[in-house]
């Protein structure tokens, strides 16, 4: 049986928030640090809680952290769940004479994590394509009215001499 100590968990966060956040030039804002913080302690207690045998909600946190990965336009939606499928790696570098047995733990939970997400993945994904739809139209509805305006007030002239 492994031990999750506070060390262990820390540093298994620490990992992982620097790879949640590898492809920003800068360091990002506080408010997006922190945030990635509180989904990968959510989503790091499911897997504590799931190993231990116990039950936790942990909906909120993966739709949020997979909000926060579809808006980057960089990462594929594989990618994206590969973020969340890397856990398994820090895991066992965090772990590495875990049994098979406690791997097999593991890794159920995240898989199971990883399938929530790409449903939560692929609403957020949905939703901003439906954004940019209304936004098209809007855009096409104002050019629409300005054309509509403008034959309305020089319509009667003629380009012609």
């Amino acid at each position: 049986m492994i031990k999750f100590s506070e060390e262990k968990r820390k540093k298994i966060l620490e990992d992982w928030q620097k790879l949640l956040l590898a492809n920003y030039p800068v360091e990002p804002v506080i408010e997006i640090t922190d945030y990635i913080e509180e989904c990968t302690k959510a989503l790091l207690g499911f897997v504590e809680a799931y190993y231990e045998g116990r039950e936790v909600d942990v909906d909120e946190a993966v739709d949020d952290l997979m909000r926060f990965l579809a808006t980057d336009k960089n990462l594929t939606p594989g990618e994206s769940i590969a973020q969340l499928l890397h856990l398994k790696k820090l895991l066992l570098k965090t772990f590495p004479d875990m049994t098979i047995d406690d791997f097999v733990k593991i890794s159920n939970a995240i898989d199971s994590l990883a399938c929530k997400a790409f449903n939560k993945y692929m609403e957020a994904r949905e939703h901003i394509y439906s954004l940019r739809v209304k936004e098209k139209d809007k855009t096409i509805e104002m050019m629409r009215k300005a054309m509509d305006l403008y034959e309305q007030y020089y319509g009667h002239l003629s380009l012609e001499p």
